[in-house]
């Protein structure tokens, strides 16, 4: 019964009290002392506390007080702080979102592999509220995924009025592809050659990331982080100007 009234608040001594005067009744504190072996000074005090907590109850006979304890009234008490907690919770939390970073939230991380898979991961680019920015190979895109379903990707994404920004390789698939750039919804860039080439897919749309390689394997990481999404278009618009 102990480890049951410690979890509704009790310290041990408080708990041993309590359950004395529940098996002897109505005692003086010099009674609790003797049965508990506690000091009646402790017993007194502990007394005290209890009856703050609203669990106990006093009276006096001459010059004597007498403790009582009955189960209703800790139930009465418990019911009613878990009333005022929950109400206190309602007023709470919508203030403390208030007070959370758009920051501060745990990253999301899915795993795609596969053709399939990585098709799976790049239909979500369609979900985006924004505009979209992208260090893209569509060469391997086209080749793995095949011209078809590229092609019915674009015109999904100008149905639903998606922009994209992309920093691409200077091939020959990315200048056949920019020459539709307008109807197409899409600025494109593309990286001196001198610099590098890119050999994997970096979208970045919301709070997401999508890295795609299909160059040798076929996988995709999916982070959902707003820290990490906004670092990338950092870096992203740093590329771009």
């Amino acid at each position: 019964m102990q480890k049951l009234l410690t979890k509704l608040g009790f310290n041990s001594k408080q708990a041993t009290i309590y359950l004395a005067l529940l098996e002897f009744g109505s005692q003086p504190a010099s009674i609790i002392a003797k049965k508990t072996q506690i000091p009646k000074s402790s017993v007194l005090f502990l007394c005290e506390q209890l009856i703050e907590m609203g669990v106990l109850q006093k009276s006096q006979k001459g010059k004597t007080q007498y403790f009582y304890a009955d189960p209703k009234e800790l139930e009465k008490v418990k019911l009613q702080q878990l009333h005022e907690q929950s109400e206190v919770l309602k007023r709470t939390i919508p203030l403390l979102q208030e007070f959370k970073s758009p920051f501060s939230s745990e990253p999301k991380l899915n795993f795609f592999e596969g053709v399939a898979g990585c098709k799976k991961a790049y239909l979500q680019i369609l979900d985006s509220k924004s505009e979209v920015l992208e260090f893209g190979v569509h060469s391997d895109l086209e080749a793995k995924f095949g011209q078809k379903f590229m092609d019915d990707f674009i015109v999904a994404r100008i149905k639903k009025d998606l922009k994209l920004k992309g920093i691409v390789n200077e091939d020959d698939a990315h200048k056949n592809l920019s020459k539709f750039n307008l109807s197409q919804m899409r600025e494109t860039k593309f990286v001196d050659d001198k610099i590098g080439a890119l050999y994997s897919s970096i979208c970045i749309f919301d709070d997401k990331v999508l890295l795609l390689n299909l160059h040798n394997d076929a996988f995709a990481i999916l982070i959902q982080s707003p820290q990490v999404s906004q670092t990338l278009k950092t870096i992203f618009m740093m590329c771009w100007s």
